[in-house]
Order: structure tokens, then sequence, then C-alpha cells
């Protein structure tokens, strides 16, 4: 059987019944921050190597497409495993099988040899290299439709925080050279603990982001208060972000893509499952990088790109609102 996802952590956090419809009457889309708030009181405690603030963030993410209608199993994590399960695949699944073989094709999907067709974590080609995805909606036919790439820092920001933001310069051109039809969305993650003046650089390189055709649609900003990270080491560019200053860490070889994070091995038992209090600071966040906004602007732009008789539901739930 495939090991524990550092996923499984944050599966009873999520409501049996969580649909809202997040679509407001003045077109505007409003995000569910206590289900976000929950999800990151797990990694209190944890070090920001372990990638379980960059885990809750894309939890979260996923969990709000589900909100805006697109179908549970399609939105990549899934809410249990295996956690990428192509369309056509489930498709096939639960309508070409009898109810017996479908059972039993299911009980396997979670076995060794099933990884290469469901694997654990989603992997796109870009036009230069391969890019794990935090978050995902893609198919066969329409290859990448919906991807969110989650950086997190919690520390370190002078050293840092520069070259966080070149790498997702990077990442942008890479997918978008061979996917120019995809809603690509960046979200970053920060602690409160963040200087002014660091907060005014990530801020400007955000919006820098969105402001070339072939990078990212659209940035959100997630300033959070109460998942301290740990003093990471210094690489790359040292210089501080106030006036030609500061650095983001870029993670080399495998490990770069871990959802913003390295990869580290597991923490113990009582560390994973500890559960604090954490804040989204919103107050601290521009408008036109708050998560509503973001939202809001990835789906329509998915839904602009795709024929309207694609993704039917959130179609739906958004015109409903405005009647």
């Amino acid at each position: 059987m495939s090991p524990p996802s550092k996923l499984d952590r944050f599966d009873a956090l999520i409501p049996s019944e969580p649909w809202v419809n997040p679509w407001q009457a003045d077109g505007s889309y409003r995000c569910d921050i206590g289900l976000l708030e929950s999800l990151l009181g797990v990694a209190v405690g944890s070090s920001q190597r372990s990638g379980v603030v960059a885990g809750a963030a894309d939890v979260w993410a996923a969990e709000e497409l589900r909100r805006a209608g697109f179908d549970d199993d399609e939105v990549w994590p899934r809410r249990s495993l295996p956690r990428v399960l192509p369309r056509d695949v489930r498709n096939f699944v639960q309508q070409a099988l009898t109810k017996d073989l479908r059972q039993r094709v299911e009980a396997r999907y979670g076995v060794a040899g099933a990884k290469n067709a469901l694997p654990a974590e989603a992997h796109v080609m870009g036009r230069a290299y391969s890019k794990q995805s935090d978050v995902l909606i893609a198919s066969w036919t329409a290859g990448v439709e919906l991807l969110i790439s989650t950086k997190t820092m919690l520390s370190s920001y002078q050293k840092n925080l520069r070259n966080r933001f070149e790498e997702g310069y990077g990442d942008a051109k890479n997918l978008r050279g061979r996917h120019p039809m995809a809603a690509l969305g960046f979200l970053f993650v920060a602690g409160a603990d963040i200087p002014d003046t660091s907060l005014a650089f990530a801020v400007d390189m955000l919006r820098k982001l969105i402001a070339e055709r072939d990078v990212y649609d659209c940035a959100c900003l997630l300033v959070i208060d109460g998942a301290a990270g740990v003093e990471e080491e210094n690489l790359g560019d040292t210089r501080p972000v106030d006036g030609e200053p500061a650095a983001l860490r870029v993670l080399s070889g495998a490990d770069s893509d871990a959802g913003g994070e390295v990869t580290a091995p597991p923490e113990d038992a009582s560390t994973q499952q500890q559960v604090g209090s954490v804040s989204v600071r919103l107050d601290r966040v521009p408008d036109d990088l708050a998560p509503g906004q973001f939202f809001k602007a990835l789906i329509c732009g998915a839904l602009d790109r795709m024929p309207v008789t694609i993704y039917p539901t959130v179609r739906e739930r958004r015109a409903f609102a405005a009647t």
C-alpha cells in the first residue's frame, strides 16, 4: 500500500457537506477563511521544511474550487487517496464497470503498482521542465485547465524573499510556455512577523507576477499569524529587500517543487497532530491580492477559456447568486 500522505492529517477537518455558494450577488467571491484557519492550525509546531503549511494552503484552495462548483474528483489534490485521479479513469471505473468489479478496482487504487497512473502528486510538463503542481484541474483532452502554485515563507524574509519570487517567475514562464490557455494562479503565504519593508517588496513582486500576459493570471497574498517558521539557512541572493536587499530561498533538485517547501522526514506523531490557533490577517493584504479577488479572477479565467458547456455547475452557481 502507498505510504501515508502529508495531506492525510487534514482530512478530518474537511466538512462532509461543505457547500455554501461562495458567489455573492454583486459578483464577488467570498472565501471560507474559517476553514483555512482550521487547516493551518494543524501546522502549529511543525517546521517550515515539513511542508505542512503549504499542504494546508493547497487543501484549502482545492476546497474553494469545489465550493465554486468544480467536480470533487477533478480537483487535485482529492479529498482522499488517490490524491490524483484522472477524469477519464474515474469515468471509466464509475460508468463502464459492474458494481462488483468497480469495488475491486477501487480497492487497488493504493497498491504500489498503481502509482504511475495514480501518483501521489500531480506533475505537469512545462516548456523547459516538469513541474509539480500544488492544485490542479486537468484532462487528457484539454490538458492543464487550471493550476495554482503555492509558495510559503515564514521566516528569513530578508535573506530569502527575493529568490522565492525569482523561482515563481521562472515557473510561470515555464508553465505558460506550454499551457497558454490554462488559468494560472500564484498563492503566496507569509508569516505575520514579516517586516513592513519585506511585505511591501512581496506585494510589489506579486503584482509584477501578473502584469505580463505570459505569467500568472492572478496572485494571492495570505498573511498568517500563529504558525511560526524556523530560521532557514541562507541560499542564493542575500541582498536585503529594502533597497536592493533580500532574497528568497531557491530549492534544489527534486525538492524544489514541494509546494514551496523542502520535503523532510515526517515529524513525530505528537507534532503532526498538534492543533493550534492561527489567524489570517486580511487587514495586511491589498484588495487586488485578497483571496476573494484571487479566486474570482482564477475561476472566471478558466470559464472564459472553455466552451460554455464545460463546468456547468460552476456557471450555474455564479449565475444563481446574481439573480
